[in-house]
């Protein structure tokens, strides 16, 4: 091997290392940014919760009232069959 070989190997070997280099950073970068996005849903999703559990408690308070009504509607009618 003379002169000339032992640069394009040499060379062929530096492009391969900085192509691996290349992908390993864009990589890093794409998951820098996930990660970005995970913080953000995240901190959207934090948000939200107090706004669910408001809306949860309501709809249960919801409906004990309803099922209070039905009860009431139920006994009413019961009692008019009954002394009708």
């Amino acid at each position: 091997m003379d002169g000339s070989d032992g640069r394009i190997v040499v060379l062929v070997v530096i492009a391969v290392i900085l192509f691996a280099v290349g992908r390993r950073f864009q990589r890093t970068m794409d998951t820098w940014a996930g990660w970005g996005k995970a913080i953000q849903a995240a901190a959207e999703a934090a948000a939200k919760i107090p706004e669910a559990k408001s809306a949860a408690w309501a709809a249960v308070r919801s409906m004990i009232m309803i099922g209070l009504g039905a009860l009431i509607l139920f006994a009413v009618v019961a009692n008019a069959i009954r002394f009708g």
